[in-house]
């Protein structure tokens, strides 16, 4: 009886974990899930300059409305709501412009590799503008991986570019989250 309760404790504790892992999931997926994809692309096209400033702010305004579900949906402090959306919109941007800027035969994960973008990554704040090197690190890995740079569209650099940003704040706001 007692080898049983020790077992079965034993299964609870090593559970927990995976439990809290995925409920973070479900944190972090909320926003993304919960907008359309026409919301997604309207986000995405907003990062690119694509319409008005009106526009723009109608589309900020329903994610924010999503943004404020997910937080009462999983009770997400109200000082992390901020950091929550900034999050949410990068995401969205980023996962946007993945496909598009794909629909030009780039890989994004270029950028990434250049800008060492990821969980363990630098991950370099580009919420103000690239410097010269980081942009021409990011063209000549281009080269490198075998892309015609003079026949790339100036609003495909763009997307290059609004990726490299997103993803930028993507990570860094992650970081800021409590539940990752």
């Amino acid at each position: 009886m007692i080898r049983t309760w020790m077992a079965g404790a034993a299964l609870a504790l090593a559970m927990a974990p995976v439990a809290a892992a995925a409920q973070e999931g479900k944190q972090l997926d909320c926003a993304v899930g919960a907008a359309t994809p026409e919301l997604k692309a309207s986000i995405g096209g907003a990062m690119t300059s694509d319409g008005d400033d009106a526009g723009r702010d109608a589309v900020f305004e329903q994610l924010g409305h999503i943004v404020d579900s997910c937080v009462a949906e999983h009770k997400i402090a109200a000082a992390d709501k901020a950091t929550y959306f900034d999050y949410s919109l990068a995401r969205i941007s980023r996962e946007w412009l993945v496909g598009d800027i794909a629909k030009a035969n780039l890989k994004a994960n270029v950028v990434d590799q250049v800008l060492d973008f990821g969980p363990r990554g630098a991950n370099p704040d580009l919420s103000s503008e690239m410097t010269d090197d980081q942009i021409n690190a990011i063209v000549q890995a281009y080269i490198a991986a075998g892309a015609d740079i003079g026949t790339i569209d100036q609003k495909v650099w763009e997307k290059v570019g609004a990726y490299a940003a997103a993803t930028s704040i993507y990570w860094n706001k992650r970081k800021l989250l409590p539940f990752k």
